[in-house]
């Protein structure tokens, strides 16, 4: 059989390459990703904006064992060869190119590894330039000699260790990515520099979390600086507060690797309900709580993959994100052997339950939203002990300060909520262990103006209104029982409107 060379042309390829789908914190993630590996117990990030004497750039540094020449080469290479262990990171050998080359078309790297920190050796520094594979169309990483590297380049490479071993890497010609660092508007540059620096260390802070708190078995605790404050860990199951941890379930999977073989494991799957806002020992605490997309994007599942968080919250379309369950996150741990059951990309960014577990998993995730409904409907005790439920009333608005729209409202037992589905009628679900009756609203439905309120009094009235023909309308189509809690619900709504 003849053969023939494909290679790749290397023009095409490195320009897909640069589009995996990484923003600059994910790209981040992943470079401290081999950081961990490499034993570092130190990671910073610095930023610099352009200057007047060098343009915009950033380093993202450790202490970690470095590396020698061959093994940079190596690690420089699109595919590194590596023989992972059961607690890497990593696992296709193009995080470290791919994410980096994502944010920027140089990147460079300087290594010195810790056996020879005693030594004079030099640091072994590689380089990718986008701007000269495009010239060549060829995959030529260049060695630059220490008089080649700019001044400001050496500065930044020499300073950007505290010891001496380790691994810097530097990431200029920012392009695309990151483009008003280069801004010729001052006051543009430091304000989008602040908020970089606030998204990045969100999401450190979240993502290596179990690292950061000395939590993960095997690896050092982690110390993480961004442009030189040092990152506190973010909990998203708050264990320092009032959360109720529930039993811990395992579920086995089988995971089939692309060569066929099958890998047998355990899901660890860790239910926690948190506490609610009166119940959190301080207001600051409460909204550090709600993370960085908010309280109701931040419900549902957190996968770790080997104690590396990959995806913080949804539900992963088991059901949907809700007010009432926002105080329900659920830790999913597995391990890099079931990297194909849950179906894990080159970004690290997202995982996928497998399908042999979903069902079980889903009857669990139901079972625990009843419990954090339950908990999320409790009355303060500001309210006063012995209050009958039905005395409860409140217009739950979204977390997002700018959006006015009321998500749900809650008119003793009763719930309703939106439903973006095209129904004409009411669709009413009742929970017999809670008594909580659900009911909820098309869009085209006259209730649905009740989502549309501030919260005065008038509108209260209205809703009220609304509320009371709704649950009329319910018992006359025999969709519920004029049950004890309606009837209660009825006379409280009486009450308020007489």
């Amino acid at each position: 059989m003849k053969i023939l060379k494909a290679n790749p042309g290397a023009k095409r390829l490195i320009e897909s390459l640069r589009n995996m789908g990484y923003d600059c914190s994910t790209a981040i993630a992943d470079l401290v990703d081999n950081s961990i590996v490499a034993n570092a117990s130190e990671i910073r990030i610095d930023i610099f904006p352009k200057q007047e004497s060098q343009p915009a750039a950033m380093v993202i540094s450790d202490n970690g064992k470095g590396m020698d020449r061959d093994e940079l080469h190596e690690a420089m290479r699109f595919g590194a060869f590596q023989e992972y262990a059961p607690d890497d990171l990593g696992r296709y050998g193009l995080g470290l190119k791919t994410a980096s080359l994502s944010q920027c078309r140089t990147l460079t790297i300087s290594s010195k590894p810790k056996a020879a920190r005693n030594t004079r050796s030099i640091r072994h520094c590689m380089r990718w330039d986008v701007d000269h594979v495009y010239e060549t169309d060829d995959w030529d990483l260049l060695v630059p000699s220490d008089s080649e590297l700019e001044k400001w380049e050496k500065e930044m490479l020499n300073d950007g260790i505290s010891h001496d071993y380790g691994t810097v890497v530097l990431w200029t010609n920012l392009d695309e990515a990151l483009p008003l660092l280069s801004s010729a508007d001052a006051r543009e540059r430091e304000k989008f520099l602040a908020q970089l620096i606030i998204e990045i260390s969100a999401h450190l802070r979240m993502v290596f979390h179990r690292f950061m708190q000395g939590a993960v078995p095997g690896r050092r605790k982690l110390d993480i600086y961004v442009c030189g404050e040092k990152l506190l860990p973010w909990d998203p199951f708050c264990r320092d507060e009032k959360t109720r941890e529930l039993d811990i379930v395992k579920l086995p999977v089988i995971s089939i690797d692309p060569d066929g073989s099958k890998l047998r494991g355990n899901v660890t799957i860790s239910p926690f309900i948190l506490p609610r806002e009166n119940e959190f020992s301080s207001t600051a605490s409460w909204k550090d709580a709600s993370g960085p997309r908010g309280w109701n994007q931040q419900q549902g599942f957190y996968f770790y993959r080997n104690s590396r968080l990959l995806q913080a919250g949804g539900w992963s379309y088991l059901r949907t994100p809700d007010e009432h369950t926002k105080l329900l996150r659920v830790a999913v741990d597995f391990s890099s052997d079931l990297d194909a059951a849950f179906s894990i990309n080159i970004t690290k960014m997202r995982s996928k339950i497998p399908a042999e577990i979903r069902d079980r998993l889903s009857t669990l995730v139901g079972n625990w939203s009843g419990q954090a409904r339950t908990r999320y409907d409790r009355k303060t005790s500001s309210q006063g002990r012995g209050t009958p439920r039905y005395e409860s009333f409140s217009l739950v608005k979204e977390t997002r300060q700018e959006q006015e729209a009321i998500s749900s409202v809650t008119v003793g037992s009763l719930i309703f909520s939106p439903n973006n589905t095209p129904a004409k009628g009411l669709i009413i679900n009742e929970n017999k262990k809670t008594g909580q009756i659900e009911i909820l609203v098309p869009q085209s439905h006259d209730l649905s103006t009740i989502f549309k309120l501030k919260g005065d009094s008038e509108g209260e009235l209205r809703k009220l209104c609304l509320a009371m023909l709704t649950i009329l309308e319910a018992v006359s189509n025999k969709k519920v029982k004029l049950n004890r809690i309606l009837m209660e619900t009825l006379k409280k709504i009486y009450r308020r409107l007489s």
